[in-house]
């Protein structure tokens, strides 16, 4: 694991039918792009329902093999031998840096259909085993875990993991749970600063979007072109929002029921038309 700091793109998501809007041409545009600008990773999320991350990851990859995705996994998607025998694959057939990050959040219509009726804290607790039986198929020295969701009997899977130590993301899981993980990076959601704490594990990363201009009245027209107002989005948002249980949600929904979305630091607008799942900071280069 690395200690430098590095910058991470997030792949644009595909919610909207929109007929103009070419999925496969922007896809080659961002591979592009996010190995010009040097980005160490592109994030490929769940949030989209129409395409899943692994197959998007492999589309990129065949368009450049030198693109690294950081693939976006959820327990309720697969069993840890699934995803590292995936994570194998590619590695096998691909030169670049492949990682991933474990999320506990997903689709509460999708949760409902197979009857996952964890808590949030349950799912967290989920999640850690996950990711202790993927270390465990992963590193030889670590031939076994037997979990309360999890058992895995490493010397038993094939192909065996013959590579060396990968990057590894956590996103959503409880504090508690991440100090024992000492290989991963763990991603926060960024807050205004006078509601900051200190991360309590020292490989962390903050999820944010950036949009900085040589003055405010540009950046906040980039911020409307971008993402501009959208209804539809507003309603998404609204929904999304209502029946996420996780802290950080719990958090926002506060936060904006006191102060809306008009805090000139934090700003807010891309995230309640739904367009991502970042907060952005907005403004001249100085000031962000």
């Amino acid at each position: 694991m690395s200690s430098d700091v590095f910058f991470v793109n997030i792949f644009p998501m595909n919610v909207r039918q929109n007929p103009d809007f070419d999925y496969i041409k922007i896809a080659r545009e961002v591979v592009d792009y996010s190995l010009d600008i040097g980005f160490a990773y592109t994030l490929m999320t769940i949030g989209d329902k129409r395409i899943d991350p692994w197959v998007l990851s492999q589309f990129c990859l065949s368009h450049n093999p030198n693109f690294s995705p950081i693939i976006a996994i959820n327990p309720f998607y697969q069993h840890p031998v699934s995803a590292v025998k995936r994570i194998i694959s590619l590695k096998n057939l691909y030169p670049s840096k492949i990682s991933v990050n474990l999320v506990t959040g997903s689709f509460f219509g999708e949760l409902n259909a197979v009857n996952d009726i964890l808590s949030f804290e349950e799912r967290s607790i989920r999640l850690n085993e996950f990711y202790q039986s993927m270390m465990a198929l992963i590193n030889p020295a670590l031939p076994s875990y037997k979990g309360k969701y999890y058992q895995v009997q490493a010397s038993e899977v094939y192909p065996k993991y013959t590579f060396g130590p990968f990057d590894l993301f956590m996103s959503g899981a409880l504090a508690e749970d991440l100090k024992s993980n000492k290989q991963a990076y763990f991603v926060r959601s960024i807050r205004p600063l006078e509601f900051m704490e200190k991360a309590s594990v020292p490989n962390c990363g903050l999820s944010l979007g950036i949009i900085a201009r040589d003055n405010r009245e540009e950046a906040l027209r980039e911020v409307d072109k971008y993402f501009p107002n959208d209804r539809r989005g507003e309603m998404l948002f609204s929904i999304a929002i209502s029946n996420n249980e996780t802290p950080w949600n719990k958090w926002l929904k506060s936060f904006l029921d006191t102060n809306g979305d008009s805090d000139p630091a934090y700003y807010l607008r891309p995230m309640k038309n739904f367009w991502t799942n970042a907060a952005y900071l907005v403004g001249t280069y100085e000031e962000v």
